[in-house]
């Protein structure tokens, strides 16, 4: 962790695949603007903001009507935790895409 591999040690393909995004991930915090930064922290703050109103109101609604079923309620935490990098969600049976109810 934080120190190189010895010299002539092969790297794990995944390991090295993690490694190169994480530096040109850097590389690219390091190269943006003052604007892109603070658009970054934003959006960060306004998800972690999200996560935590509809994690409160599912756990008030949970102690005021009892806990749901737990596809529903797994349905829920997804939901919460979703941060808008994927747009589309998955097919329902209708063939129609669209989020999970709340």
């Amino acid at each position: 962790l934080g120190e190189p591999p010895p010299a002539g040690v092969p790297l794990d393909p995944v390991v090295s695949l993690f490694l190169r995004r994480e530096q040109r991930e850097q590389q690219r915090e390091r190269e943006s603007s003052l604007a892109q930064r603070l658009r970054r922290f934003l959006r960060r703050k306004f998800f972690i903001f999200r996560r935590s109103a509809l994690m409160t109101l599912i756990a008030l609604r949970n102690l005021a009507l009892g806990r749901p079923s737990p596809e529903r309620l797994a349905q829920e935490v997804t939901f919460a935790n979703w941060r808008g990098e994927e747009e589309a969600w998955p097919e329902t049976s209708g063939g129609a895409q669209r989020g999970p109810e709340l």
